[in-house]
């Protein structure tokens, strides 16, 4: 046992073969990121001397995760420390060395980091959204974006991507390094210094994929190039052994399939086995496949040439049905918790006569004012998901997308596992909205309409005990603690990230709880429009006006528009009063100015709100 924090002969190994084998990667990825070498150099030793000061905790991961655990830090601490101009780089450096530094330093951070991710780590698409903190069909669009900027600025085709980085190889073959020794002590007595540069320890260079490895490596490089096979090249998915038949690209739709449907010219734009690159073809999909151990996985998106639209699809092959079904369940759970920003979730629908079973998910882009649906199915061993962004109202679509789910899932008939086929009458039937999230018997994100001239989406607090009612009006003062109710719960809805200044009272709150019977449930709402119908009475100033009441399924939703005058200003809230079954909650938004919900959207929030509440 050493003295080194209790660290033993084995810890000290084990470190010193990660630091040799990660430091060059680092190297390259914050020079290129900041320009300034002097600043990289300066945060690889810091990371690493952070790294070792938490060995305990880093240790136990594999090599992927310790990578993933260090990259963030020495990101960090270059983008803080760097100070030297891009522009006043060391002259001494090859032009083309300079010539790639400048390209990179053309791009906004976000879009470079975005760049660089994706072609200098190992981390997959959904990884990468995640730590530049932006949904995946945007990072996915930023990350083409970023390579045909760089491709305009150097002028070069999208397969010399990668050699743009060989001169800064190059440069970095002759940095020396701080020894291994000079790290740890750094790390035992928790100190962030510059270290003295210690024997010299050679990168290997840059191979093919993009990735530097140590001289000495034995294993691949693990870049993950994002990339997906020619839509032109029939391939066969290895392994896919499905007796009596293989999966191939002939099972999948063609872009003549959803001319018909959607009318139109379409193309191909990329066919995938779903073994490389990040197998995250649709928006809104989760992880490369919903069975965690697929037989075969193929997908295939479409472009529009016409217009900027774009389809999709997926399928999977399962060992059995019950896997199958497995799959199927976590694909509705995907597109029924649609993570895009801007994305509302108008109607889900169950599908007949498609498979033994199938689902649509209609969804409002709001920012792009389209239409978003999906579909997915299972037949037997096999799943199928469909998807369509396209001008167009959402109940058209949704008719359209259904014919397209119907085509993919007839494609799988002929396999060996199938089950159900496609019958002529497919009707379809609008259903509640499945659970999602933590707490599902509240509203979420994606029920959310957008805000009148307010382009930022909609973020949501987490689900807490109700001890006060904050969705109470000065005109109900209901609360949710009356005798016989349990599970009350509050959720707030803010939109933080906007450029326009809106008051601190903005924003839409909502808190639910549930009665024994649905009697008491119904009592406890008349009280609240008794109260609400004597108020401008009772307080002075003081106007309420109900909007809208609607039954629905074992309950019912009333809304109101309620103005409070006070001394120099007046509040207005947009309020509803929400029952099923046994089951009640209350909604309220505060608007600002022209930042507000139209009253028929606020009516739908308060009806999908209502659904929810089967999840309490």
């Amino acid at each position: 046992m050493t003295a080194d924090m209790g660290m033993t002969t084995a810890d000290h190994e084990t470190f010193e073969a990660f630091y040799q084998d990660v430091r060059g990667r680092l190297l390259l990825q914050t020079w290129s990121l900041t320009g300034d070498l002097e600043a990289a150099k300066a945060a690889v030793r810091g990371a690493m001397v952070i790294t070792w000061h938490h060995w305990r905790k880093v240790k136990p991961m594999d090599d992927f995760e310790r990578e993933d655990w260090v990259r963030p830090i020495a990101w960090s601490k270059a983008i803080r420390n760097h100070s030297v101009p891009l522009l006043h780089r060391d002259q001494t450096i090859a032009p083309e060395a300079r010539s790639t530094l400048s390209a990179l330093r053309s791009l906004p951070l976000h879009d470079r980091k975005v760049f660089l991710l994706g072609h200098l780590t190992s981390v997959d698409l959904a990884q990468l959204a995640r730590e530049v903190s932006t949904p995946i069909s945007r990072t996915e669009t930023d990350l083409q974006g970023a390579n045909a900027a760089i491709c305009d600025e150097l002028g070069i085709a999208p397969e010399q991507l990668q050699s743009i980085f060989d001169p800064l190889v190059d440069v970095l073959t002759e940095q020396p390094w701080p020894k291994t020794s000079t790290i740890t002590t750094s790390g035992a007595v928790r100190r962030r210094v510059h270290t003295a540069i210690g024997a010299a320890a050679a990168i290997a260079a840059l191979v093919g994929t993009g990735f530097f490895v140590t001289q000495d490596a034995e294993t691949e490089p693990r870049l993950n190039t994002l990339s997906m096979k020619s839509a032109a090249e029939e391939f066969e998915v290895e392994p896919s052994e499905i007796p009596g038949k293989k999966l191939t690209a002939k099972d999948l739709m063609t872009e003549d399939e959803v001319s018909k449907i959607y009318g139109g010219s379409w193309a191909v734009d990329i066919s995938s086995d779903n073994l490389e690159g990040t197998g995250l073809t649709i928006p809104c999909q989760i992880e490369p496949s919903a069975d965690k151990r697929p037989v075969a996985s193929l997908a295939r998106t479409f472009t529009a040439k016409a217009k900027a639209t774009t389809a999709g699809t997926t399928i999977e092959s399962s060992v059995d049905a019950k896997a199958a079904t497995a799959a199927y369940k976590k694909m509705q759970k995907w597109y029924a918790a649609c993570a895009e920003p801007r994305y509302q979730l108008m109607f889900t629908e169950s599908v007949k006569g498609i498979g033994d079973e199938a689902t649509l998910f209609t969804y409002r882009d709001w920012e792009n004012d389209r239409a978003v649906t999906y579909g997915v199915a299972r037949t037997g061993n096999h799943t199928t998901a469909v998807t369509v962004k396209v001008e167009g109202k959402s109940s058209t679509t949704a008719a359209k997308t259904s014919t397209m789910l119907g085509s993919a899932v007839h494609n799988l008939c002929s396999m060996p596992g199938a089950g159900a086929c496609v019958e002529t009458k497919r009707p379809r039937e609008t259903i509640v909205p499945l659970a999602t999230g933590e707490a599902p018997g509240l509203i979420n994100e994606t029920d959310l309409p957008p805000v009148s001239t307010i382009g930022d989406p909609w973020l949501g607090t987490e689900a807490k005990p109700a001890k006060t009612n904050p969705a109470q009006t000065r005109c109900d003062n209901t609360e949710f603690n009356a005798k016989g109710m349990s599970g009350a719960q509050t959720r707030d809805f803010v939109i933080p990230e906007t450029k326009k200044k809106l008051a601190a009272t903005f924003g839409l709150t909502e808190t639910v709880g549930k009665f024994g019977s649905a009697q008491e449930a119904q009592a406890f709402n008349v009280a609240i429009k008794t109260r609400l119908n004597k108020c401008s009475d009772k307080q002075l100033g003081s106007h309420v006006t109900q909007i809208a009441t609607e039954p629905i399924k074992d309950g019912a939703i009333t809304v109101w528009d309620i103005r409070v005058e006070l001394e120099n200003s007046s509040v207005f809230y947009r309020m509803a009063a929400i029952r099923r079954g046994a089951n009640v909650a209350q909604m309220s938004f505060n608007p600002d100015g022209d930042a507000d919900i139209s009253n028929s959207d606020f009516v739908a929030l308060a009806k999908r709100a209502a659904y929810r509440l089967e999840y309490l």
